[in-house]
């Protein structure tokens, strides 16, 4: 089977539409290109009139066949609908005096003091090109096998903004123990530099359910390996080989167990104290799921409810529109209360929150290098591992 020639189309972004998208489109058909490209201007109108942006937010989208291209194919009648995720973040020291990662969609509207050379895109998503997708300018109403497009791109594009946890398996093949992203030290993470287990924006806020326990207090036990006995260590397979030896490796292991029992993290908002308030996140599925355990908010809980979006299944048969009125018809639409305090919570602007709290210092910490994933990503045989965090269609 030959592969369609790249259609690159790019929209310019406007006050309504703060988003830039430059879309890659891996089909023939032309008129479907199209329709793709539409739906990707209408999501970003919804994102955008939910925050407030005052720097475009620029994302590279590739509208291709899953299976052909990372051979992610569909299994157990599950079908992977999309995947995105920041394309680069950068470390900044957060108001308690940690440097954490920060997608550079989010640090563009900081207006850093210290300005830092930002790559070309905010955000990296993919699309699957053979999934049965609606689009709102169809002609005919969504069949019961089909899923909303422009559902499935808001919630990627959210993904990209920063709902995204850095918490995964980065050692075992078959995960087992729970750590946040390992990271290289110093500015120029060079390979003279150490490691250590470093957090994005996300992570901040997520606790345990049962005790309150702040998932950054987890991070700082698991760094006593990265200043003790891992100190010394100058390369990525033998630091992950002795942590794996390590006292504390009892700790991730003990963490992931969290994260495959139902309700067991929550992400407290910032002023937060009541774990009542917490948003509840997917530890329900066991086995654990890259890409969807934990980064996203629990199936059952916001099921028919107004924060349905960040969801890891979508609902078939459902138009975006209809979803809306049906989970509560909040006056906010798709981008729900909770998801709203979430996005303030990492430091998004909105109508009810115009100066959210960000970090104490707008100007990139020189603890740590900067990360960039869409320079490799393609070369990645699984789109929805590691840092990809995906939307799938199927039965639950």
């Amino acid at each position: 089977m030959e592969t369609a020639p790249p259609q690159r189309r790019q929209n310019t972004g406007n006050a309504t539409n703060m988003f830039q998208i430059t879309l890659t489109c891996l089909i023939s058909d032309n008129v479907k290109c199209n329709k793709v490209q539409r739906a990707f201007n209408l999501a970003g109108e919804i994102l955008t009139g939910s925050l407030i942006l005052n720097t475009p937010v620029t994302v590279n989208a590739t509208f291709t066949d899953f299976c052909q291209s990372f051979n992610d194919c569909p299994t157990n009648g599950f079908l992977t609908l999309g995947g995105a995720a920041p394309a680069r973040t950068l470390p900044l020291k957060d108001d308690d005096g940690k440097t954490r990662f920060f997608p550079q969609a989010l640090v563009k509207q900081m207006n850093p003091q210290s300005r830092p050379q930002f790559s070309s895109f905010d955000i990296l998503a993919m699309f699957n090109s053979v999934a049965n997708f609606w689009f709102e300018d169809d002609n005919t109403p969504i069949r019961q096998d089909q899923s909303d497009f422009t559902f499935v791109i808001l919630h990627e594009l959210v993904h990209g903004l920063g709902f995204t946890s850095s918490w995964d398996d980065y050692i075992n093949q078959v995960p087992q123990a729970l750590t946040p992203d390992v990271t290289p030290t110093g500015a120029s993470g060079g390979s003279g530099a150490s490691f250590q287990f470093s957090e994005f924006a996300f992570d901040k806020y997520m606790v345990i359910m049962s005790t309150g326990q702040k998932m950054s207090d987890i991070t700082a036990q698991l760094n006593a390996f990265s200043t003790g006995a891992g100190a010394q260590i100058r390369d990525i397979n033998a630091f992950a080989n002795a942590f794996a030896r390590s006292p504390q490796y009892q700790i991730a292991k003990n963490t992931f167990n969290f994260a495959i029992t139902k309700g067991a993290m929550g992400f407290l908002p910032q002023g937060e104290t009541d774990l009542n308030n917490a948003v509840l996140l997917e530890t329900s599925l066991n086995p654990y799921q890259q890409g969807s355990s934990i980064s996203h908010v629990d199936f059952a809980t916001f099921t028919k409810k107004s924060d349905f979006l960040m969801r890891f299944l979508a609902d078939r048969g459902v138009s975006l529109g209809d979803a809306i009125v049906q989970n509560g018809n909040f006056s906010g639409g798709a981008v729900g209360p909770k998801l709203l305090r979430v996005l303030e919570s990492l430091g998004y602007a909105t109508q009810a929150n115009p100066n959210p709290i960000r970090p104490a210092t707008s100007t990139t910490s020189s603890s740590a290098s900067s990360v960039i994933l869409y320079h490799s990503v393609f070369n990645s045989v699984l789109l929805v591992a590691g840092m990809f965090f995906a939307i799938v269609m199927g039965q639950k």
